[in-house]
């Protein structure tokens, strides 16, 4: 029978490799966590782009709704002339025409907030809704439109600072370019802007 010499050498090569495959494997760094992405104040179209495939419609109901329910979308595209799709959206106006429309006193049942940019209900109850619609007929863009269930103004909240519209619009433009953009900036359109658009 052969014997195999083993050298010291060797031997000394052999137990480091044992030792290193007993030896617990060091964990990877972990990578830093992504910057925060500001939340969105305002919606931005670039109506040029846009399709008409109604993407942001079904996400925005889907998103509030738990279904796909266009009259009950706080975005809807509306063809213009036959030829163009135009999406219309809350444009966050910094003077809120909606609101100073409203006419319940001594209270406004909505008020813009500060903080999100968005128009919120001081309280439900307040609203006359459908009997009213003051602020449906003051809105700049005639992106209002009332809830069918309630009979009050669906607002766009922009889903908390990340709206779904956007979302599912840049999954279906990446062909055509960005439609619908978010802006971190607080104040929505001025009215010089808004006027002339």
């Amino acid at each position: 029978m052969a014997t195999v010499a083993v050298t010291v050498p060797a031997a000394m090569a052999l137990g480091a490799a044992k030792d290193a495959m007993a030896a617990p494997k060091a964990e990877a760094p972990k990578a830093a966590p992504a910057p925060a992405k500001p939340a969105a104040k305002s919606l931005l179209v670039v109506r040029k782009n846009c399709t008409g495939c109604n993407s942001c419609v079904y996400a925005c109901s889907l998103h509030h709704e738990g279904r796909v329910q266009p009259s009950m979308s706080r975005i809807h595209v509306r063809r213009v002339k036959g030829i163009v799709d135009v999406p219309m959206i809350c444009r966050h106006c910094a003077d809120a025409p909606c609101v100073e429309a409203c006419p319940t006193t001594p209270k406004k049942a909505i008020y813009k907030d500060k903080e999100s940019n968005v128009i919120k209900f001081h309280d439900e109850k307040l609203c006359l809704g459908i009997k009213c619609n003051k602020c449906v007929e003051a809105c700049p863009p005639q992106y209002l439109r009332i809830n069918v269930k309630t009979g009050l103004p669906l607002f766009c909240d922009l889903c908390g600072g990340d709206p779904e519209c956007v979302k599912a619009c840049n999954r279906q433009a990446r062909e055509t370019g960005e439609v619908l953009r978010c802006d971190p900036r607080v104040g929505g359109v001025h009215r010089s802007y808004r006027d002339v658009t």
